[in-house]
């Protein structure tokens, strides 16, 4: 369910961060807003201030006087501007923003004639207030982002919870024959049309999953006898007294090959069963399959000049049938001793992995990708190789919960690892 956790999260954070931007918009503008009418009301009533001195019969033409407790109205002439504040001597003509002993003052400056008006008006309540103002809205919006945050978490919840029904729906089903997906309970909606469509898809899958795992079991099944046959065939020539060595060792290859048939037949039943649960059977030591398989792949080597090393570092018991074993070994080292012109061949058991190393020609980088997919692929040197080997060992590995990796270097060699996990 991560997937729409992270989804539900996403849609949470969007309402958030909505949230966030609409409210630093809109506290932004209230203060911006604020601060503009406070500015313009303060240069109106300086200016009123201004125009009714002016308008007196008998303005004073020097000192400063009281017009009310916020405002204070300094006239001076040019050569008596000691009657003016030190802070306010310099100012010049125009409306100005004074701090002045922790206080604020809006400040006009005006000449008229010869005469400077200094008209100052403490503002030092109205910026408290408007901090006061800028808190609140710093509240609000701390408000306006919680209740974003729980409608986000609620409207995210609304439209995850079909979504996550039907993964819960996907993760608990467990593919059976005959088993299918309940999706009745959803809607008309988008997720209606999607979870109809994915059980379409899922029956159509199913009926060709089924469809192809009847066809491998009824070949492998046809396949029984004739390898039955063959086997019976070699068996009965073996027994003749006057067979020569060479062809002795004939018929002996032949029962071999039949044995590896028989066995690679029984696997392809094991994989083809639709029942998906692997059938372990009895446990198995790995160092007597390892020591066979070995001598039956020897005629790959031919008469290259290879050394074959089986390590056993401990003992290595695998719960799984002999012949699911003897198959996924010999296609490993099949493989190694096809691809492996000179050098070494390792075989290391230890307990929980299987180990074949080479010193091959390697696998190109472009084929490593398809090495398991049962692809025919043409490597360097015109050579052909043939995924089908390493596509059984990854079948097998899927169905016994086995891992198989590999590591590869052109013209180095390779190395697969087999863990048997329990």
């Amino acid at each position: 369910m991560q997937k729409t956790k992270r989804l539900s999260r996403r849609i949470t954070l969007s309402f958030l961060l909505l949230g966030a931007v609409l409210t630093l918009l809109l506290g932004l503008s209230l203060v911006i807003a604020l601060k503009a009418i406070e500015i313009n009301i303060l240069d109106d009533i300086l200016y009123t201030e201004l125009k009714q001195l002016q308008q007196t019969d008998n303005p004073q033409k020097s000192g400063s006087l009281q017009s009310r407790s916020t405002i204070t109205i300094y006239v001076s002439l040019p050569d008596e501007m000691n009657s003016i504040p030190g802070y306010l001597r310099t100012l010049p003509r125009g409306f100005h923003d004074v701090t002045h002993n922790k206080r604020d003052y809006r400040v006009l400056v005006e000449y008229i004639d010869d005469t400077r008006y200094t008209i100052k008006f403490d503002d030092t309540s109205i910026h408290k207030r408007e901090r006061d103002f800028i808190r609140l809205v710093e509240l609000c919006s701390l408000v306006a982002l919680l209740i974003a945050f729980v409608f986000g978490r609620k409207v995210a919840h609304y439209v995850i919870s079909p979504i996550r029904r039907l993964a819960y729906q996907v993760m608990a089903f467990k593919n059976q024959p005959g088993e299918s997906l309940d999706l009745s309970e959803f809607g008309d909606d988008e997720i209606g049309v999607l979870t109809r469509k994915l059980q379409q898809y899922h029956e159509q899958l199913q009926q060709l999953l089924i469809r192809e795992k009847e066809f491998a079991s009824n070949v492998s099944h046809e396949l029984r006898t004739p390898v039955t046959s063959i086997s019976m065939a070699a068996e009965v020539l073996a027994t003749k007294a006057d067979l020569s060595s060479q062809e002795y060792e004939r018929i002996q290859r032949i029962q071999r090959a039949a044995g590896e048939m028989s066995e690679l037949i029984e696997t392809f039943l094991v994989l083809a069963q639709i029942n998906d649960e692997p059938t372990h059977g009895a446990s198995c030591e790995m160092g007597p399959v390892a020591r066979k398989v070995i001598e039956q792949q020897r005629v790959w080597l031919g008469n290259k000049p290879i050394e074959v090393v089986l390590e056993e570092n401990g003992q290595l018991v695998v719960a799984a049938p002999s012949g699911i074993l003897s198959v996924l070994v010999a296609n490993l080292i099949r493989n190694a001793f096809r691809y492996t012109e000179r050098g070494t061949v390792t075989v290391l058991l230890a307990p929980g992995h299987l180990t074949v190393t080479d010193t091959g020609i390697g696998i190109d980088t472009a084929v490593q990708a398809q090495i398991f997919k049962g692809y025919t692929v043409k490597s360097s040197g015109n050579t052909n190789r043939a995924g089908l080997g390493l596509s059984i060992v990854q079948r097998i590995c899927e169905r016994y919960g086995w891992t198989v990796s590999f590591d590869s270097t052109k013209g180095q060699g390779s190395r697969f690892t087999v863990v048997f996990t329990a």
